[in-house]
C-alpha cells in the first residue's frame, strides 16, 4: 500500500481538481461516481487539513452553520470540527461582550472574526483552549471617553467610560494576531480566511480578478519596501508588447480563458511571457508574489515597455489584494484584458492610486557572483538575512552557539533555487535539526545545503541547473519561523555564504 504522504498528496490534488469549476467541467463529475467511498473520504479528510484556498466546503458548512457530522468521518476529524464549533461558541460570546461596548451602531463582523480563526487553527490541537476574548480584542481598539450623566436631582456628573472601536484595516488586525500568538500569518492564511469568509457568509467564492474599481479598500504594500532591483531593460520587453498587441480585441472570460481566443488579465500575461521563455503563475496575485520573491520588482519611475503593472481594485485576501495585471506598453499606455471593456485593449495607464506593484519578469536571468553562485532566493537576499554565519544567540535556547550558515526570512512556499548547477546529493525528510533539507554537489568539493523546507521538489541523483527551483521555503525542524537556512561547504568545511553570493 502507498505510504500516507503519497496518499495525502494524491487526495489533495484530487480535492483541488474537484473544487475548481473549470476542472470539473473538463473531467466531469463522473469521477465522483467512479471513486470508491474510501477514496472520497480520503479526499475529504486531506482537504479538511489543507492550508490553501482549496479548503473543504463541507467542513466550513458544518463549523459555521451546524448540522450532523457524517458518522463515516474518522473520529480525529470529527473532533476537529467539534472543537472548532466549541471555539466559535466562545468567540460568539466574546464578540457579544465587545459589541456591548460599541456605539453609533458599530459591531464586529462575526463571520470575518471566525473565518480568520478557522484558517489559522482548524486541525490544531485544542484551539478551544485559546484565549478567545484576547483574540477578539485583536479586531478592536479601546478608547476612554467622558459623558455627562443627569443625577435626577438637578445636578449632573461627568463620568469616564470605555468604547470599543472596530479596526477596519485587515493588515492591522493580522499584526495584532501575530503579536498575540507569536506566529506568522502567511499570505496563504489570509487568502484562505477570505475564501472561507465568502463561502460561509455568501455561499460563493471570494472575488476574483478584474479591473472594476468598486469596493476599493486601502492596503499599503509596506512589505515590499526595499525589494526594488536594478534590472536591465532588454529587447524582450518590446517583444512582450508586440505579442500583447497581437491579442487586441480578443474576448474576456475567466471561465473560458485559454479556450480559443478567450483570455483574462493574468492569462494574457502568462501567454505572452511563456512565448518569451518565462514561466509565470496563473493568477495576477501569484504573478505579483512570484516577481517579489524573485527580486524582479521595480519602482514606477523605471517602467519600460514589457513591464508588468499590478492593481488592487477590491479586497480579496490574495497577495497585496492584487486583482488585475497589465503589460506596460510605453508612452503612458498599457495592454491588458479588461473585464470592464470585455476584451483586450490598448489604453492609458489607469487608476494610479490603485497600482500596488511594478515588475520586470523578462529580467529573470539570475546574477552570479565571482564564485559562480547565485542567490537561492533572488537578488534581494541581503534584505532577507535574519541570522548570520558564525556565533549567535540561539533563538530557542537563548545561549551562545555556532551557526553554520545564514538564515533568509521568506514566506512559506517561496521558491528556493539551486545556487549553481550540480547533482542533488541528499534529500532528507524527517525530524532533523535542519527539518526537510537537501544538499547539492557542484563538484570540485563545493556543496550547498538548503534547510527547513516545506517541500522538496527534486530527488537524490537528479541533475539541476543554476536557478532551477528545488524546494519551497518552510519552517520544518528546529525553526522559529519560515526561512531558508543556506550553507556553503568546501571540502566538507562550512564557509560564510556571504563570501560566495552575488
Amino acid at each position: 500500500m502507498a505510504d500516507p504522504a503519497t496518499i495525502a498528496a494524491v487526495a489533495k490534488a484530487a480535492a483541488a481538481a474537484l473544487s475548481d469549476e473549470r476542472a470539473r467541467k473538463a473531467i466531469g463529475w463522473v469521477i465522483a461516481a467512479v471513486l470508491s467511498p474510501l477514496i472520497l473520504m480520503i479526499v475529504l479528510v486531506c482537504s479538511l487539513l489543507s492550508g490553501t484556498t482549496n479548503h473543504n466546503n463541507t467542513a466550513v458548512e458544518l463549523c459555521f452553520h451546524g448540522g450532523v457530522i457524517p458518522s463515516s468521518m474518522p473520529a480525529e476529524y470529527r473532533e476537529y470540527i467539534g472543537d472548532m464549533r466549541q471555539s466559535f461558541t466562545l468567540i460568539d460570546g466574546a464578540i457579544a461582550s465587545v459589541n456591548a461596548k460599541m456605539v453609533d451602531g458599530d459591531s464586529l463582523d462575526g463571520y470575518r472574526v471566525k473565518a480568520i480563526f478557522y484558517s489559522l487553527f482548524f486541525g490544531a490541537e485544542s484551539p478551544s483552549r485559546l484565549e478567545h476574548r484576547r483574540y477578539v480584542d485583536c479586531f478592536v481598539t479601546y478608547e476612554e471617553r467622558t459623558r455627562t450623566v443627569d443625577n435626577g436631582d438637578g445636578t449632573a456628573t461627568k463620568e469616564t467610560y470605555t468604547v470599543a472601536v472596530p479596526i477596519t484595516s485587515l493588515p492591522a488586525v493580522y499584526n495584532n494576531i501575530r503579536a498575540l500568538f507569536g506566529r506568522a500569518v502567511t499570505y496563504e492564511d489570509q487568502a484562505n480566511a477570505n475564501e472561507i469568509y465568502y463561502r460561509a457568509r455568501y455561499d460563493t467564492g471570494a472575488p476574483m480578478e478584474d479591473d472594476d474599481s468598486g469596493l476599493w479598500e486601502d492596503w499599503t504594500p509596506d512589505q515590499i519596501d526595499g525589494f526594488y532591483s536594478d534590472l536591465p531593460v532588454g529587447e524582450a520587453g518590446a517583444e512582450a508588447v508586440r505579442l500583447g498587441m497581437y491579442r487586441l480585441g480578443d474576448p474576456y472570460s475567466q471561465e473560458l480563458r485559454g479556450q480559443g481566443s478567450y483570455t483574462d488579465c493574468s492569462y494574457i500575461v502568462q501567454w505572452v511571457y511563456k512565448k518569451l521563455g518565462v514561466n509565470l503563475p496563473g493568477t495576477a496575485a501569484a504573478q505579483g508574489k512570484y516577481c517579489v520573491d524573485n527580486g524582479l520588482t521595480i519602482p514606477k519611475s523605471s517602467l519600460a515597455p514589457g513591464d508588468l503593472v499590478f492593481w488592487s481594485h477590491k479586497p480579496n485576501g490574495r497577495y497585496l489584494n492584487i486583482t488585475h495585471v497589465g503589460i506596460y506598453a510605453g508612452d503612458g499606455k498599457v495592454v491588458d484584458a479588461s473585464s470592464f471593456k470585455g476584451q483586450v485593449v490598448y489604453r492609458d495607464l489607469f487608476d494610479s492610486g490603485k497600482q500596488v506593484l511594478y515588475a520586470r519578469p523578462y529580467a529573470e536571468a539570475p546574477e552570479a557572483s565571482v564564485s559562480g553562485l547565485i542567490s537561492p532566493l533572488g537578488k534581494s537576499w541581503r534584505s532577507m538575512v535574519t541570522s548570520e554565519f558564525g556565533g549567535r544567540t540561539d533563538p530557542l535556547t537563548g545561549e551562545w552557539a555556532g551557526h553554520s550558515g545564514i538564515d533568509l526570512g521568506a514566506s512559506k512556499g517561496t521558491s528556493i533555487r539551486a545556487a549553481q548547477a550540480g547533482t542533488v546529493k541528499t534529500v532528507v525528510y524527517g525530524s532533523t535539526g535542519y527539518g526537510y533539507y537537501l544538499t547539492i554537489d557542484h563538484s570540485g568539493g563545493l556543496v550547498t545545503l538548503y534547510g527547513h523546507c516545506s517541500e522538496i521538489l527534486v530527488r537524490e541523483g537528479q541533475t539541476v541547473k543554476a536557478g532551477e527551483t528545488v524546494a519551497k521555503v518552510g519552517s520544518t525542524g528546529r525553526s522559529t519561523g519560515n526561512h531558508l537556512h543556506f550553507e556553503v561547504r568546501v571540502d566538507g568545511v562550512k564557509q560564510n555564504p556571504r563570501n560566495y553570493l552575488p
